[in-house]
């Protein structure tokens, strides 16, 4: 199956919606209210609102920040005493019609129930009675009630230990697919710890089973804050993929939405650069060697304008700077876009290709010397993955 590129919108989404309009770097976008206020949102260009998929992003009750004050659905807004467990089913009737009310008059894509987050594996009958009562039954009564027949999409937010548990995920995947009047489901996966890149096989294996499951039953899946692992997890079907420009739009953390962590002042990343043929983000101080050292390595990595500017001599290298975000936009739209378009075995030999090819371009690295740690190292662990799939799949013996 063929499936759309969005961008996950984030701290200066500009970003990914002038690379959209001007490079073509995607089909939509996700909104989130954490990073885009009501009156922003409301004046996103129609014809990209339509196709945008809103995130209400109620996973964290208990707090919100600035942006999603300008919104009036959140529970400290609508609870007399801020957002109560035991109260909360009183009120979430009130919530939904407000949230869906938002969702309609800006005419988004599909409409979005939102969920919570749990980062331990409560029993899944107490987990799914939780997101029934909480958000499932009103937000459907809600969108039943505006007699629309727009899609609709339940939010999900799994941890791994959820995801590589096989009892836990397959009573999941029972409750999930037998909700009725819903189209699709948001999945948004937590790996706690993780590095930059995934290397936990077991988390990527059964997560690309979870999402084959969901395919499997006609359902559209979603797959949201996801780093170049997306190349990997296409070959489960999903319907759409995400990219996004900082890393806490790449990889999910539940810390990133506990507000009082916003704080200013706090040193930022070590600026990178996404050098598709490894596949990876690399810190800036071995891209100005490699250019200075093997100019026509790094300069054939990629060819954009925004490659070009950083490269030049004298650029001042900052994670605040778009050109880096601009230039992997274009370079893993491109990646992702030219493998959508093949499909199941011929899209698993493709990634299983693009992956060898990779790791035969780390091993040529380090013997020109350049020795770049742990980079490349989750490479064997995608390919085992994609392996035990397509031998599930039986494009494999």
């Amino acid at each position: 199956m063929k499936f759309e590129i969005y961008h996950q919108l984030g701290h200066n989404g500009t970003w990914n919606i002038d690379s959209i309009k001007n490079e073509n770097t995607g089909e939509g976008i996700i909104i989130s209210p954490r990073s885009m206020n009501k009156k922003n949102t409301e004046k996103i260009e129609e014809s990209l609102r339509k196709k945008a998929i809103f995130d209400p992003l109620l996973l964290n009750p208990h707090q919100v920040n600035t942006k999603m004050a300008t919104y009036d659905f959140y529970p400290n807004d609508v609870m007399p005493y801020g957002f109560e467990t035991k109260q909360f089913s009183q009120y979430s009737s009130i919530i939904a019609n407000k949230c869906i009310k938002f969702q309609d008059q800006n005419d988004f894509r599909y409409f979005v129930i939102p969920t919570r987050y749990y980062n331990d594996m409560p029993p899944v009958s107490t987990l799914t009675r939780i997101l029934n009562e909480h958000f499932i039954d009103p937000f459907l009564t809600a969108i039943e009630n505006l007699g629309s027949h727009k899609g609709v999409i339940i939010q999900l937010i799994l941890n791994s230990n959820m995801i590589k548990n096989d009892e836990y995920a397959s009573d999941l995947l029972n409750w999930i697919t037998g909700i009725e009047g819903i189209d699709g489901v948001y999945l948004i996966t937590e790996l706690s710890p993780r590095d930059k890149q995934i290397g936990d096989v077991d988390f990527l294996y059964s997560l690309l089973n979870f999402v084959n499951a969901l395919s499997q039953n006609e359902l559209e899946v979603i797959l949201g804050y996801l780093n170049t692992e997306a190349l990997l997890l296409s070959i489960a079907n999903p319907s759409i993929i995400t990219i996004g420009s900082y890393e806490n739009t790449r990889n999910f953390n539940s810390n990133n939405f506990i507000y009082d962590n916003e704080k200013t002042g706090q040193k930022g990343p070590t600026p990178r650069l996404y050098i598709p043929r490894l596949l990876d983000w690399i810190e800036h101080p071995y891209i100005d060697l490699m250019n200075k050292t093997d100019p026509d390595y790094i300069r054939s990595a990629a060819h954009n304008e925004y490659l070009d500017q950083v490269l030049k001599p004298g650029y001042k290298w900052h994670f605040t700077k778009p050109e880096p975000y601009k230039h992997f936009f274009i370079e893993g739209y491109k990646q992702l876009r030219e493998i959508s378009i093949v499909e199941d075995n011929e899209r698993y030999c493709e990634i299983c290709n693009i992956i060898d090819s990779a790791t035969r371009e780390y091993s040529q690295l380090k013997e020109a010397g350049f020795e770049l740690g742990v980079a490349g190292s989750y490479l064997p662990k995608w390919s085992t993955a994609a392996h035990l799939f397509a031998k599930k799949q039986g494009w494999r013996k």
